[in-house]
């Protein structure tokens, strides 16, 4: 048994309420610590003193102000009950927004990207060489790259 405990089994000796194994435990554990003898002796001392006075009157309107003590402490632990419920709800409240912002932002459907002329022409399993074939099957050079520049030409916005 430590100390902290003995302590606590020596005040309730006090009132008559220790009885059986836990007297044993007490009587065992103040026999070998001396600590807890002094701490025994000193609180015989001070229930001795109390016990040949004589009981005292409460002072004037102590039972009001405990009544009103207490209905205010019963009040205020309601709030205080409310005030916990309305931190955690807020907490909860919070990381169910952040939560829901987060698959919206992870989850939202991508936009189609507009394709390039070559990938609409290869989705339609058409030639993307097809309109300059013509340009390549040319035997001269001189004739192809007459053909190139006009075609290039064709491509320029005029403004």
């Amino acid at each position: 048994m430590d100390c902290h405990r003995a302590e606590r089994l020596l005040l309730r000796t006090f009132d008559g309420s220790l009885e059986g194994e836990a007297q044993a435990e007490l009587r065992d554990h103040l026999a070998g610590c001396r600590g807890c003898q002094t701490k025994a002796w000193q609180y015989g001392l001070i229930r001795d003193a109390l016990s040949g006075a004589p009981a005292s009157e409460p002072l004037p309107y102590f039972k009001e102000r405990v009544l009103a003590k207490l209905t205010e402490r019963d009040r205020l632990s309601s709030v205080r009950l409310w005030l916990r419920w309305a931190h955690r709800a807020a907490a909860f409240s919070l990381a169910a927004f952040v939560l829901f912002g987060a698959g919206v932002l992870l989850f939202q459907p991508k936009e189609p990207q507009e394709l390039s002329q070559v990938e609409t022409l290869f989705l339609r399993n058409e030639n993307p060489l097809r309109d300059s074939s013509s340009l390549l099957d040319q035997k001269r050079v001189e004739d192809k790259n007459m053909m190139l520049i006009f075609a290039s030409a064709e491509d320029i916005p005029r403004r």
